[in-house]
Order: structure tokens, then C-alpha cells, then sequence
């Protein structure tokens, strides 16, 4: 009776062994499949985070984040957009009208988290966030948050350069962000090399007026260094300050007896500021009657740049045009109109000059005492 026992224990084992294998091939392969659904990226912040592997429906909040997507061409993958950002006049969203009609994930500039939730993305780009930021927008929603440093075209290009590549990483974009880079690369050599050996004497002091931030400002609004004038070797008047006043978005403002005393030949004005520079110049003569470029007219617009923080495809075109203005001779085969387009196009895949002068006015000399054009801002 005892053999038959054993028998038919030894005959269950056998039974039940392939099932047991199975079942624990199962659980492996499982635990395999599990590890490959997701991974762990270090954001620009140094956070690790868990992110799925294949990334479908994102969200950009924060100044430059929803641009940053559409320049590495993923505009797509946007689940929801900032109330604000819908109302903006800017070149991304100009080329991606589509972007307007996507659900608010927020009443201003600011995404909700219940908003956030409800559009359910599998992860979350966020730009000028603190760590202890980034980690509470994550637990509240649930939702992995990815900071991402925003950078500048003067002293951290690089930091933008390495803000597409992580982006372009996480959103299998490398190329395309690869792409980008080495156009805006180009361009700044060309600029160089078309102005880097303009003799001293024929460069003369030049002043940038009105930089937008957080609405309009006026004549005393400005910016050293200043990317378009940086990148054709101009001479900004305002670069004898210590570069500490200054903020890469927001620059600083100087007193009108400043001006006078730097006295520039050539003023270029940020038209988002420039109701507000007539405004001030009708209260105070002496400014136009004692600066050589009011007393000359060489006064010039440059479109707006500065709008949910900086717009690097317009800081192209206006260096293009800034070099036109300064150096005719080395800017002959340069049609503004046309190179804006290609810009635009490079970087927001859509050439939209068009967009942007019905909405700003073109490229212009400004007759600051007879002018009459009226335009329109809206922040």
C-alpha cells in the first residue's frame, strides 16, 4: 500500500512539474515585460525619474516648455495646453493653430493638477522648476515630471543645446534635435563670418530699446548682451555695464541721462515696447533733440522675442535684419522676407514672416514723429 502511495506521489509530481515550469516562466517573462515597459531617466535637475519606454501623450508646462516641443517637431504628442499660451501671437503657435483647440490644463500660466490628471499624460516636461517643485507636481498627480533647464543664445547656449538633446532623447527625436542644433550653429557662423571683420570705424554705437518682460516697457528697457547684435559683431552701447544688472530674459533699465550720454548712432526698438517709447518721447523732447539717432532718424524695428520667455527663431531673423541695417554691403544677398521664412520654417516648421508682420508690422525704419500705424500687443 505504501509503494502504491509513493507511486502516486511521484506520478502528481510529474503531472503538476510542466504546469509549475510554466508558471514560473510566466511570472518571469512578466517581471522582464514590466522592466521594459519602463526606465529611469536623470532629468536636467539631476532627479531620477521613472518614465514609460514608449512615450505617447506628454504635456509642456512652464515659459519655453510647449515651444521646445514644437521646435523638435512633436507637437503631436500634446495632450492639453496652458490657458495663456493659447491667447499668445507667437511663431510656434502661429505655425500650430491646432495646439489652441487641445483641453486647458490651466486658468493662466500655471497647469492645475487636477487639470493634468484629467488629460492623464504618460509623462510631464516642465521648465524654471526647483526639484522640490518638479517632486510635488509629480506626487500630485501621479504623473513623472521631467525639468528641463530653458538656456539662452548669449551665455547658456549650451544649456539650450542640451535642453533639445534631452528631450529629443526622451521623445526619440534626435535627429531632429541633432538637426536644429547644427542649423542654429550655421546661421551664428554666418553672421560671423560676414561681420567679424568690419573695421572699428565703421561700427557704430547702437542701443536696443523696449525688451518685453511680463508686459511691454519703454526707451529705457534693454538688454546687454544682446543675442542679435552679439551675433554681427555690433557695438551695443549698453555692454559697458556690469553684466551682473542684467538678466538673460528680462534685462534691466538704465536712466534716460544714460542714454544721452552713450548718445548711439543707430537706436533698434522691440515694437512690443514701442506705443509705450512715443508715449514717453511726445512728454520729453530733449531726448529726440539731443540723441544722434532721433536727431537722424535711425531708428529701426525689430520683432518681439521675448514672450513666455525667449523666442530663439525670432532672435535670428532680427539678427539678420540688424546686419542688414548696419552692414548693407555684406547683407546684399540676403532677402529679410525670405530668410525669416526658412528660420521660422527650421524651427517651427512653417514659415510664418507672414504671420508675424500682420501682427507686428515688418521689418522697418521708424518715423518716430509722423508715424501713425497702431500696433498690437497682447501678452
Amino acid at each position: 500500500m505504501v509503494v502504491i502511495l509513493k507511486k502516486i506521489s511521484a506520478n502528481i509530481g510529474l503531472y503538476y512539474l510542466p504546469i509549475v515550469v510554466f508558471l514560473f516562466s510566466c511570472s518571469g517573462s512578466t517581471e522582464k515585460k514590466s522592466e521594459k515597459s519602463s526606465r529611469v531617466i536623470t532629468d536636467m535637475i539631476g532627479r531620477e525619474v521613472i518614465i514609460p519606454s514608449k512615450v505617447e501623450k506628454i504635456l509642456a508646462i512652464r515659459s519655453g516648455a510647449l515651444r521646445y516641443v514644437v521646435y523638435l517637431n512633436a507637437s503631436d504628442l500634446v495632450a492639453g495646453v496652458e490657458e495663456y499660451e493659447k491667447r499668445r501671437s507667437t511663431p510656434y503657435l502661429m505655425a500650430h493653430p491646432e495646439l489652441r483647440e487641445l483641453p486647458s490644463i490651466g486658468t493662466g500660466n500655471y497647469a492645475e493638477p487636477e487639470l493634468i490628471t484629467y488629460v492623464n499624460p504618460d509623462l510631464i516636461f516642465c521648465t524654471y522648476a526647483s526639484n522640490g517643485e518638479a517632486e510635488q507636481l509629480q506626487k500630485k498627480t501621479g504623473i513623472p515630471v521631467l525639468a528641463v533647464e530653458y538656456g539662452d543664445f548669449t551665455e547658456n547656449i549650451d544649456v539650450m543645446f542640451s535642453a533639445l538633446k534631452f528631450m529629443g532623447k526622451i521623445l526619440n527625436k534626435e535627429k531632429r534635435a541633432d538637426s536644429l542644433i547644427n542649423y542654429i550653429n550655421n546661421c551664428i557662423s554666418d553672421l560671423n563670418n560676414r561681420t567679424k571683420d568690419v573695421p572699428e570705424a565703421e561700427n557704430p554705437g547702437i542701443y536696443i530699446a523696449g525688451i518685453a518682460y511680463h508686459g511691454s516697457h519703454g526707451l529705457v528697457s534693454t538688454m546687454s548682451p544682446f543675442a542679435p547684435f552679439e551675433f554681427v559683431n555690433a557695438v551695443n552701447v549698453a555692454s559697458v555695464l556690469d553684466k551682473r544688472a542684467f538678466s538673460a530674459i528680462k534685462g534691466t533699465f538704465i536712466d534716460k541721462e544714460q542714454l544721452v550720454y552713450w548718445n548711439p548712432e543707430k537706436i533698434f526698438i522691440d515694437v512690443s515696447g514701442l506705443k509705450n517709447i512715443k508715449n514717453e518721447l511726445s512728454k520729453d523732447k530733449t531726448l529726440v533733440n539731443s540723441i544722434n539717432a532721433f536727431k537722424t532718424g535711425e531708428i529701426y524695428s525689430l520683432l518681439p522675442y521675448n514672450w513666455y520667455t525667449i523666442n530663439f527663431g525670432t532672435i535670428i531673423c532680427n539678427a539678420y535684419y540688424t546686419g542688414k541695417i548696419l552692414y548693407p554691403g555684406k547683407f546684399l544677398d540676403i532677402d529679410i522676407e525670405e530668410k525669416s521664412n526658412e528660420i521660422y520654417e527650421h524651427f517651427v516648421g512653417k514659415g510664418v514672416y507672414d504671420d508675424m508682420t500682420e501682427k507686428y508690422g515688418e521689418y522697418r525704419r521708424i518715423k518716430i514723429k509722423d508715424e501713425r500705424q497702431k500696433i498690437k500687443v497682447k501678452m
